[in-house]
């Protein structure tokens, strides 16, 4: 019995040592398979960047690896496969390189991997693809993202004087940096379909004369900011405000304006600038030397000008015609008139309310002063101060969108008329200011799409002097005695 009893357990302790044996191999047989497979899963196959200026560097993008296993992985190689003569640059866990060894991600966890470009000039004038990509190889086993971006070449300015007469033509972009001058000496024609691009803080200054020479809706000149991606919560940078200090027209200069859609700048088209220094004293006498004789002269037609910052069109002590024009939302005043000057806006359409970049909660619309504060003992008086508002709309969201501020210790008293205009002010009217005028809803097709054409039923249809431009901003002929009031003709 004693025997049988060891031999039996003897048998028992093999067949246990097998079965263990054997949980030990299947064991080990199943890490290995995971070991054969990556484990990591990559949140895209391809990352896209949009139309990038050449030398111009891109917002960081990235994706995640995530280790989609209980087990801590090891990525054995990570690679920029164009080294590092590629145009693109990646961090990986905050770490830059061309070359990431023995990267290791834990169970259930990411990693993330940024990636810049810039790109490089070329001959074309059309944009260009710049490509490459980035790998990943786990447990022997490859995986990859496509990197890929359109390159632009263009016309680079930065901190440059124009001191010769200049024309552009639209073979490659624009793009002012820092800033663009054009000397008193010297005219800047833009003409039909170039676009301008503004980076961080740019502006043109103008000291002489700027002629922007659009012909129609299809072939007008662009004023923008230079970005043209998204940022990191995938909204359009061309949808921000303020990107662009804007155009300065500098005491004794001119412009003649037609077809430009400008925005997204601070300051949007300043007219009457002085030239400032680190002098206060200086500064002063440039500002108590400024009149309606010295003051630029400005002519827009046929335009576009919105989302800006702060002013759409910014007036000081200068002149401005402007017809079949539309400004529109903007952070402080679509049109600031400051310290008078001469104005004149014909068939045009103003609005303002608030958007998802701009409030418009405070400052109304339209704004004129006829002084300038240097400070508690010091203003400085105009000697003209007249707008007139022929066939327009002035319209917004608030209660009163015209505010006349007109100084009592100047003896020139401000000059102002809305003559068939559809406006939103508040009472008292002056007659001699609001000679004929609604106060009705202009009732655009759709504010919120930026749709400033006339619904069947606006009060703007058939109101108006019988003077008028013989089209609309879009072209559209105007005939008979009387037009529509506004820059668009109901149609």
């Amino acid at each position: 019995m004693r025997n049988l009893y060891m031999l039996s357990s003897s048998r028992y302790r093999v067949i246990l040592g097998v079965v263990f044996l054997l949980f030990i191999f299947i064991s080990s047989c199943k890490k290995e398979q995971l070991n054969t497979t990556s484990g990591i899963s990559i949140s895209t196959d391809t990352l896209s960047f949009d139309t990038l200026f050449s030398t111009l560097g891109s917002t960081t993008r990235f994706f995640t690896l995530r280790n989609t296993t209980k087990q801590p992985i090891k990525i054995s190689d990570i690679r920029l496969a164009g080294g590092s003569s590629s145009r693109y640059r990646i961090n990986v866990d905050g770490d830059s390189g061309v070359l990431f060894k023995n990267v290791e991600i834990p169970a259930k966890d990411s990693l993330y991997v940024f990636v810049e470009v810039t790109v490089n000039p070329t001959a074309v004038n059309l944009p260009f693809l710049v490509e490459d990509s980035i790998q990943f190889i786990t447990n022997g086993n490859l995986q990859q993202v496509q990197l890929q971006s359109y390159g632009q070449n263009g016309h680079f300015f930065n901190g440059d004087s124009i001191e010769t007469n200049t024309v552009w033509n639209d073979d490659l972009p624009y793009i002012i940096l820092n800033y663009l001058q054009i000397k008193s000496s010297a005219t800047l024609t833009i003409n039909k379909g170039c676009k301008v691009y503004f980076g961080n803080g740019a502006a043109l200054l103008v000291e002489g004369n700027l002629n922007i020479a659009g012909t129609d809706t299809a072939n007008r000149v662009t004023f923008r900011g230079v970005r043209l991606d998204k940022d990191v919560a995938g909204r359009s940078y061309d949808d921000f405000p303020g990107q662009y200090s804007g155009v300065f027209f500098l005491r004794g200069s001119s412009g003649n304006i037609e077809y430009l859609s400008m925005r997204n700048s601070l300051y949007g088209i300043n007219v009457g600038n002085i030239k400032t220094s680190d002098d206060p004293n200086q500064n002063t006498a440039a500002l108590q030397a400024m009149s309606i004789a010295n003051a630029p002269n400005v002519t827009i037609k046929n335009s576009i000008i919105y989302n800006h910052a702060f002013y759409g069109l910014f007036g000081f002590l200068g002149k401005i015609y402007a017809e079949n024009t539309l400004v529109y939302n903007c952070g402080r005043n679509v049109i600031g008139l400051y310290d008078g000057g001469q104005y004149e806006f014909q068939n045009c359409t103003f609005y303002a309310r608030s958007s998802a970049y701009v409030s418009h909660a405070k400052d109304p619309l339209f704004y004129f002063n006829d002084y300038f504060k240097i400070n508690d003992n010091a203003y400085v008086y105009a000697d003209a101060a007249a707008v007139l508002f022929e066939n327009c709309i002035v319209y917004g969201t608030l209660e009163n969108e015209i505010v006349i501020d007109d100084i009592t210790n100047n003896p020139l008293v401000i000059d102002t008329k809305f003559e068939h205009c559809v406006v939103k002010a508040k009472p008292p009217f002056s007659p001699s200011v609001f000679v004929n005028y609604k106060l009705d809803d202009p009732q655009f097709q759709d504010v919120f799409k930026n749709n400033f054409n006339l619904k069947p039923t606006s009060p703007c249809r058939s109101y108006s002097t019988a003077f008028f431009p013989a089209n609309d901003i879009e072209g559209f002929s105007r005939t008979g005695a009387v037009t529509d009031c506004g820059a668009y003709l109901y149609r």
